[in-house]
């Protein structure tokens, strides 16, 4: 499956957009307006919250990002690789150890769940963050665009 993800021209909590690839909505991202930690929300278009996206409050060497579930269960961990030549991320989450790895420049991701290439991630070059998610269809794609967002929250925190 192919989605788009596009944050929205102007949103004071970073909102998001999420849509399949004829350019129809299939989900929302909400940001909080005032919070310490880039916290944003993963909503259905009903508004029915799916996930929730946010920082570690405070990481001192490495950066990291936690998905929650509807519970406030942690579901994910992203934590970004504090160096390293490409732009490398290390999930922990329910359906096993994944990595993110990106190129030097940061716009071309390899999705590897249990060492097997599952999906893909393309960061466009455009004045707002937009990008791109391809991911086997076995997997529940609401999860990875959570992820996506974390990558997202993790990077713009680092910038």
């Amino acid at each position: 499956m192919q989605l788009a993800i596009k944050n929205h021209w102007i949103s004071l909590g970073g909102s998001s957009s999420v849509q399949d690839m004829n350019g129809n909505d299939v989900l929302k991202v909400e940001g909080a307006l005032f919070t310490l930690t880039r916290k944003k929300f993963l909503k259905t278009l009903e508004g029915r919250q799916l996930y929730t996206i946010r920082n570690k409050f405070f990481s001192f060497l490495g950066r990291t990002a936690f998905v929650l579930d509807e519970g406030n269960n942690v579901v994910a961990t992203v934590r970004k690789k504090l160096i390293s030549l490409h732009d490398k991320y290390f999930v922990e989450s329910s359906i096993g150890q994944m990595e993110i790895i990106g190129n030097i420049l940061g716009y071309d991701y390899h999705i590897i769940v249990d060492g097997k290439e599952v999906g893909h991630i393309a960061r466009k070059i455009s004045l707002r963050d937009s990008f791109v998610l391809d991911i086997d269809d076995s997997f529940d794609h609401r999860f990875f665009v959570a992820l996506v967002i974390a990558i997202d929250n993790v990077t713009d925190r680092r910038r």
